[in-house]
């Protein structure tokens, strides 16, 4: 980098603005010569930091290097203190005597081993806790601003829910339960329900893609549901079993954004609720092909695909070296058995799920 006034400008030039202004000043040190003598000073990432993977800088005695044992230390007191488990930025610079540094631990020197390491990983994993726990009570939101094109102005018609009340007019006061983030009745994030929306620039496109999806509806089944005594039955059990509460819940809220890899966030009137989206997910397909069994929507494809290709490619795509060829005749014996198989349920796949097979296996 440039020469500059700080290490914090030094690290925004390197770094970007996004680290560098997200970042708290850390200080640790021992001088008690029965535990450990050290010194350290340095920037750890704050509770707004988001990144995809761990980033340390680390000088010990001026010198770059690594040392990976605190380096995971550090990594254990983000994931246990902060959502999401944050991936961190560090920088550290420590001073401690030149012979409680052991650099003979990798051939390139650039890892090394500390005297009392333990007692000196504890006290910055200590710091860096008390730090993050104080920054976490604290966390800032950026807002995403949608700007409307210059192109699409908006409507600003008399029925434009934009106008301002005439004046004098008092403006109606919104039900409690209607202060949502989104129309409680339309589906969340349709931010283009408040633009004008652009007349297709492809309409050829466009056309085609009708005329798949009017073809996708003229191959339903017309049955209306399926007349299996198995699935009336397992319908019923969901029925006879459904919480009045729930279903208004799951039907009726407003999703607001996912909390982390599992749970979302709904609103509910003026409740919010978190919701675990990958059983919520598995629940509702369940019911959702129980009661469209043996009707669901079919698409034709040009060139119907040969079942022994498709399922080589699933066997192929587990293996961890794509390239290797030993098993291939063992894969080849299973994709045959497979298709024969599938040949032989034909009717039943054709009847149930709208999926057609033919003498070939195609």
């Amino acid at each position: 980098s440039v020469a500059t006034s700080s290490r914090l400008d030094a690290i925004r030039s390197v770094y970007g603005v996004l680290v560098a202004r997200n970042l708290m000043k850390i200080e640790a040190s021992d001088n008690d010569p029965s535990s450990s003598v050290f010194k350290m000073d340095g920037f750890i990432s704050n509770s707004n930091y988001i990144a995809k993977k761990i980033t340390m800088v680390l000088f010990i005695n001026d010198r770059l290097v690594e040392c990976t044992a605190l380096k995971r230390a550090i990594e254990i007191v983000y994931a246990a203190t902060l959502p999401k488990a944050s991936k961190p930025f560090m920088y550290m610079s420590i001073e401690l005597p030149a012979e409680h540094v052991d650099v003979n631990v990798h051939p390139t020197k650039r890892e090394v081993s500390l005297l009392n390491q333990e007692v000196i990983i504890e006290k910055i994993q200590s710091e860096v806790e008390s730090k993050l726990r104080n920054s976490n009570e604290a966390r800032t939101f950026q807002e995403q601003i949608v700007e409307p094109s210059t192109s699409c102005p908006i409507g600003t018609g008399k029925d434009s829910p934009f106008n301002s009340t005439p004046s004098g007019s008092k403006s109606q006061k919104v039900p409690v339960h209607k202060l949502v983030r989104t129309d409680s009745l339309d589906p969340a994030g349709r931010l283009h329900a408040y633009l004008q929306v652009k007349p297709p620039s492809h309409p050829e496109r466009e056309f085609g893609l009708t005329a798949v999806r009017s073809s996708v509806r003229q191959r339903r089944n017309p049955k209306e549901t399926a007349d299996l005594t198995s699935i009336q039955e397992l319908i019923s059990n969901i029925d006879s079993n459904c919480h009045s509460g729930l279903l208004d819940i799951v039907r009726h809220c407003t999703y607001i954004g996912m909390a982390d890899d599992v749970f979302a966030l709904l609103q509910h009137n003026t409740h919010l609720y978190l919701a675990n989206i990958v059983n919520l997910s598995k629940e509702l397909m369940y019911q959702h092909v129980l009661r469209r069994f043996a009707h669901f929507n079919a698409i034709q494809l040009s060139d119907p695909a040969p079942l022994p290709e498709l399922i080589m490619m699933a066997l192929k795509e587990e293996d961890l070296d794509p390239e290797c060829k030993e098993n291939d005749d063992l894969k080849e014996k299973i994709a045959e058995m497979n298709t024969e198989l599938l040949k032989q349920k034909a009717e039943m796949l054709d009847e149930y799920f709208c999926i057609h097979i033919d003498i070939h296996g195609n």
